[in-house]
């Protein structure tokens, strides 16, 4: 009989993790049995094991980084395939946060279903889910767009694309933005959206310099928060 292969879906904290850590009992024993790593960036997967106890010499750890600098070399999807071929037991890791949301690694959870490998969520942090649930915005409908268009034009444009389909369906629509464009993505939303819409800033989820406030766009334009380089989700909604 074949042996049960699996992937571990491991959660990394958010940049901050409370005493005693983010990972349950149960959570601790699956990472510690585990030496094969499939991660966004190597040297904050190191930390994280290191961070939570690791029992075993980082240097015996394989660690296959996949990104979105390295997912289009073939030999990048190759090493993929090969350590979840080879290997019984391997986990993939985020830069922060649960993987394969807003960043490359569904490609390789795709992968496993095709090899037939059994996929295994690990509960962790969402800076996402946790700022749709204290925007007070609609949580039983909503539609996560990840990053918005970097040319200023065309990232206006999707904005007031947003509204349309907003003002419609009364959806929640998430987004978010690299740091050093936070203050940037703030002003063309007060710029381009309606007074009437409701928008939800929530920055530094799960940090002690955590800030979400929700209000009209009328009513953000009379003050605006420094984002500069802060990590943001941005919420909006009719």
């Amino acid at each position: 009989m074949d042996q049960l292969k699996l992937l571990y879906l491991i959660p990394v904290d958010l940049g901050f993790s409370p005493e005693g850590g983010i990972y349950s009992p149960e959570q601790i024993r699956i990472i510690y049995s585990l030496k094969h790593f499939v991660a966004e960036n190597a040297s904050t997967a190191r930390k994280m094991l290191k961070k939570c106890g690791y029992p075993h010499p980082l240097q015996e750890v394989e660690i296959v980084e996949f990104n979105e600098h390295t997912r289009a070399m073939p030999e990048t999807m190759a090493d993929v395939k090969k350590m979840l071929t080879d290997v019984p037991v391997c986990g993939l890791m985020s830069e922060a946060g649960m993987p394969c949301v807003a960043d490359p690694g569904h490609e390789v959870v795709r992968l496993a279903h095709e090899l037939k490998i059994k996929v295994v969520p690990l509960h962790g942090p969402s800076s996402i889910m946790q700022a749709l649930v204290a925007s007070g915005l609609n949580g039983q409908q909503f539609v996560f767009h990840g990053y918005l268009p970097v040319k200023t034009e065309f990232r206006k444009s999707k904005l007031r694309e947003l509204q349309v389909q907003a003002q419609k369906s009364n959806y929640t629509h998430i987004f978010m933005e690299a740091p050093y464009r936070s203050n940037q993505i703030l002003q063309d939303i007060v710029s381009v959206l309606s007074d009437l819409i409701s928008l939800c800033v929530a920055c530094e989820i799960g940090t002690p310099e955590e800030y979400i406030e929700t209000k009209k766009i009328g009513q953000w334009k009379k003050s605006l928060p420094d984002l500069h380089k802060k990590r943001c989700i941005f919420c909006i909604s009719a």
